[in-house]
């Protein structure tokens, strides 16, 4: 009926990776974003993870990154522009077709947190390390500079949405 379906593989994606977060001792709590957080994701939908990492373990938790390829990785990339700051990018492709994309940051590190927003794994107070900012918009997004895979990923999602709502 033109819907895109449910997010099955993403859920199954994101139950893994919490088993991995809850496991990792560097890290203090894990919040998922966007739309699996607003109860909107679809079968298109990516993951997207804040990871606040426990006070002066920013380190060992981004050197352990690729631990939560908990389902498998068809490939993986890192975004770190600065390494003096405690933020970093770490996104992946699981083998189902699942974008993941994981910022793992301090607190104190100048990350700010949209609603909405879900608490996965951790002490609650992981959220309170980030400042409250407004939700972000797509015109704050710099696709010029997004990752080749990134843009290939949105251009999917844009298609497969637009195919299902002429099938509606």
């Amino acid at each position: 009926m033109g819907s895109l379906g449910s997010p099955h593989r993403q859920q199954a994606a994101l139950a893994a990776i919490s088993r991995q977060l809850a496991a990792a001792a560097d890290v203090l709590g894990a919040l998922v974003v966007g739309s699996l957080a607003a109860g909107t994701a679809d079968a298109a939908s990516d993951i997207d993870l804040i990871i606040c990492t426990r006070p002066g373990r920013f380190a060992e938790a981004w050197a352990r990154r690729h631990d939560l390829h908990a389902t498998g990785a068809l490939v993986s990339w890192d975004d770190q522009r600065q390494t003096a700051t405690e933020i970093a990018v770490h996104r992946w492709v699981t083998p189902d077709l699942v974008l993941v994309e994981a910022l793992f940051a301090a607190a104190g590190s100048g990350v700010r947190l949209a609603q909405p927003w879900k608490l996965i794994t951790g002490e609650p107070e992981a959220s309170a390390a980030f400042p409250a900012r407004p939700p972000i918009n797509r015109s704050e997004m710099n696709r010029a500079a997004a990752h080749p895979v990134d843009q290939a990923f949105d251009d999917l999602k844009v298609a497969l949405r637009r195919l299902a709502a002429d099938n509606a």
